[in-house]
């Protein structure tokens, strides 16, 4: 099937240099190009249209008027925004309803690769009622500011520690909080980090900016007062499982970029649980009654009851987010029976890590303690590569924690 573009820009030279642009997309795409918001909202409603990338600065309706626009009345639509970052756009990213925003002048293959993520993401909810409730969330969290400008930094070249650091600490709030998770125990640091930039020396600008969506995430979702479960304890379960993937990504000698991967979506592998009690509190109480009362796992009776689990669930988030696939894919499947790997990845890294968190802590007596997979299990190698992995575990801190990790308000 191919999917419908709708690109919203007053300037037509800029509309224009994407028509050339994309050219190469036209097997792929329909596209559709309007130059101004009133002129997109008629297209709208004349055809389907499946994604809206919008210029945020026109006359008239602006970009961030015409996205809430589109989310009222065609929440099912994905929503990029293309902003300069003036201060302007700052203040409209505020209460514009979107999924992405890109910054201007975007690259060609960077913005087709966002977009093919975005719209790959829908295929992991299967269940058409709940992706009308994912879609039509208001609050649905949106990438933070400063991870966009991280990425668009990296995507321009690569930028020294020192740069990445002063772009997260111009957030006040958002640098205290990091500063407060990566000197917690999770990291197994030998010394104090003071500053974003040596955090980003140390740890490196991809467990950077995976803390940071991390946080961002669970602060947003914290402040909906979604009571299913505890904050705190998942908060710990996904911090612990990441210092724990990282732990095997290095046993296993995985290189930079892959060990990085492995920590990132080790540390995101649950969200998917806050997204589901956010946008479907009835069905996520109806999961954790059985799941209380026949002392099943989470994801076996979600699968039973929703045709799909959490993990799914997160990945589409995160797929929406246009993170890097292999991060989203191991996300997605790590509840799976049927690994898509063969050999040892980050999918097994990041089902492995949750498995050995869950082995060594008891969240609550009336869940299941998780049962390995016999095929992951023979892809790693068996019972003693495992044993391995967890003798490896066995040096870090993973105590629960307490306020040293807590989230920042």
């Amino acid at each position: 099937m191919k999917h419908s573009i709708l690109f919203v820009d007053d300037e037509p030279n800029i509309l224009q240099g994407l028509k050339r642009l994309l050219r190469p997309m036209h097997d792929q795409w329909d596209m559709l190009f309007a130059g101004s918001g009133q002129e997109a909202l008629d297209l709208l409603a004349k055809q389907e249209v499946h994604a809206i990338v919008s210029d945020m600065r026109m006359p008239g309706m602006d970009g961030s008027e015409l996205l809430r626009q589109v989310f009222l009345k065609y929440p099912e639509v994905i929503r990029f925004a293309l902003s300069g970052y003036s201060s302007h756009e700052k203040d409209s990213r505020l209460t514009a309803p979107t999924h992405q925003f890109l910054m201007k002048p975007c690259d060609g293959k960077i913005l087709v690769e966002a977009l093919e993520r975005a719209l790959a993401a829908r295929s992991f909810v299967p269940n058409t009622t709940i992706l009308k409730k994912l879609m039509s969330l208001e609050n649905l969290p949106v990438l933070p500011m400063v991870y966009s400008q991280i990425t668009t930094e990296l995507n321009q070249g690569d930028p020294s520690p020192k740069r990445i650091g002063e772009i997260v600490a111009k957030d006040v709030g958002l640098s205290a909080n990091i500063l407060k998770l990566v000197n917690s125990s999770f990291f197994g640091l030998r010394q104090h980090v003071a500053t974003p930039q040596q955090a980003v020396i140390i740890l490196g600008t991809s467990v950077i900016r995976s803390a940071i969506i991390s946080l961002h995430i669970f602060q947003t979702f914290e402040r909906m007062h979604c009571g299913q479960f505890s904050f705190q304890m998942l908060w710990n379960h996904c911090i612990r499982a990441s210092a724990i993937g990282r732990a095997i990504a290095v046993a296993e000698g995985m290189g930079r970029g892959e060990a990085d991967d492995a920590c990132t979506a080790t540390l995101l592998h649950d969200v998917g649980k806050l997204l589901l009690c956010a946008t479907c509190g009835e069905e996520c109480a109806q999961v954790l009654e059985e799941v209380r009362r026949s002392n099943r796992r989470v994801s076996d009776v979600e699968r039973e009851q929703l045709g799909m689990t959490h993990a799914e669930i997160g990945a589409y988030l995160l797929g929406l987010w246009g993170l890097p696939e292999a991060v989203v894919q191991a996300i997605a499947n790590h509840h799976s029976q049927s690994p898509q790997s063969q050999g040892r990845s980050i999918e097994d890294v990041v089902y492995f890590a949750n498995v050995i968190d869950h082995r060594m802590f008891v969240f609550n007596e009336q869940y299941a303690k998780p049962t390995l997979d016999p095929t992951r299990l023979q892809n790693i190698g068996g019972m003693g590569k495992l044993a391995q992995w967890e003798q490896a575990v066995m040096g870090l801190n993973l105590g629960q924690e307490g306020d040293a990790s807590r989230m920042g308000g």
